[in-house]
């Protein structure tokens, strides 16, 4: 005769495996917002700083950026790995934190922007789950 209290106990062991797991994963979307955002241009390339905020009880990742009035623009995630700015894949924005893209930090490059640019422009972040945010910002020479 088997005895049953060994399959209750493992089955026991893998509901609560299960609950666990589902307990600490990320419940709901990511809440992107963008606060302060501002643009320096030196000759035909600039770079963007903002702060961005995430509300919300999912992560997201910030996967690219483009430029809604000059598509043909080249738009690059840079961090400063080892003392050199680098170009990265993404940047990742935990939930409830913030993310600050600043000088001597990540921030957005730019390049190839029209040498007359002046005004505004919207950068638009290509989010790995919120998908895209258009940013508006002015433009600083």
């Amino acid at each position: 005769m088997i005895p049953l209290k060994a399959p209750i106990g493992y089955f026991l062991v893998g509901v609560l495996t299960l609950f666990f797991v589902i307990a600490c994963s990320e419940k709901g979307p990511p809440q992107i917002s963008i606060k302060w955002p501002q643009m320096l241009v030196e000759g035909d390339s600039g770079a963007a700083f903002m702060v961005i905020f995430n509300k919300g009880k999912g992560s997201d990742r910030l996967k690219s950026c483009t430029v809604k009035e000059y598509p043909q623009l080249t738009c690059e995630l840079h961090d400063i790995v080892k003392g050199r700015m680098q170009l990265v894949r993404d940047f990742e924005v935990p939930a409830g934190e913030t993310l600050e893209l600043k000088p001597g930090g990540r921030h957005l490059m730019l390049f190839g922007l029209p040498e007359k640019l002046q005004g505004e422009i919207t950068i638009v972040l290509h989010f790995e789950k919120t998908g895209d945010v258009p940013v508006k910002t002015g433009v600083v020479r």
